[in-house]
């Protein structure tokens, strides 16, 4: 039985699915859903209170991530996608994401993909955009549509830079956006141990400062005008 919501709590539902992974060979595909699904359940452990249940996977290249906190939607999606290009090890295969912001009807209680409200459609719609458009890999959709589109323009930004990414680079900023400090990040991320400097130039590297300013901006406006939307 889902969990009640209140009217007027809103949520962010993220859906993704995989670029590239038309291309993957059958043993490819078990490596895949593998690192989906550890990623995942890195992400619920650092992040319990406001991610109920793990990432669901369905349709074979296709997730979807309830946070009950849409303020942390887009620091939280960020950490899903580099989590899973530092484990991956593929350039060639990277996530579309889009992050509807809204009420939803019921928290689902097994799997995300079966809840339902206004979330999951802007969220379902965003992703059919970016699957037609190919113009960007992430997009923010919400009901009022000023609102989404100024924060949709910070997607476009982060996405220009974080496509970029290197799996070492994606590893860094996984832990960066956990808060993690450079030395912990090296000690506790790295199987061979690196130095607090080698991170900072992977941060570097990875336009983190530019990103981090991106995420400050958008969690600053979603607190002030999102809330109660």
């Amino acid at each position: 039985m889902p969990r009640n919501r209140s009217e007027q709590s809103s949520s962010a539902v993220i859906t993704g699915d995989f670029i590239g992974s038309s291309k993957l060979a059958p043993k490819d595909w078990d490596g895949l859903h593998a690192v989906m699904k550890e990623s995942s359940r890195q992400l619920r452990s650092s992040f319990p209170q406001i991610v109920p249940l793990e990432v669901d996977v369905f349709r074979g290249d296709s997730w979807q991530l309830l946070v009950l906190d849409p303020v942390k939607s887009l620091r939280l999606s960020l950490l899903y996608r580099a989590t899973i290009r530092a484990r991956i090890g593929r350039p060639d295969l990277d996530t579309r994401l889009a992050i509807g912001i809204g009420r939803i009807d019921a928290i689902p209680e097994a799997r995300v993909s079966e809840g339902h409200g206004e979330a999951y459609v802007l969220s379902g719609e965003a992703l059919d955009w970016l699957s037609r458009s190919k113009a960007t890999n992430m997009r923010f959709a919400h009901r009022n549509e000023e609102i989404a589109e100024n924060l949709d323009v910070i997607f476009r930004l982060v996405d220009a830079i974080a496509t970029r990414w290197t799996d070492r680079q994606a590893l860094a900023v996984s832990g960066a956006l956990k808060g993690m400090k450079q030395e912990e990040i090296a000690e506790e991320l790295w199987e061979k141990k690196i130095t607090q400097q080698a991170v900072a130039q992977h941060l570097a590297r990875a336009g983190w400062d530019a990103v981090e300013k991106g995420i400050d901006y958008f969690e600053k406006v979603a607190k002030n005008k999102l809330a109660g939307l």
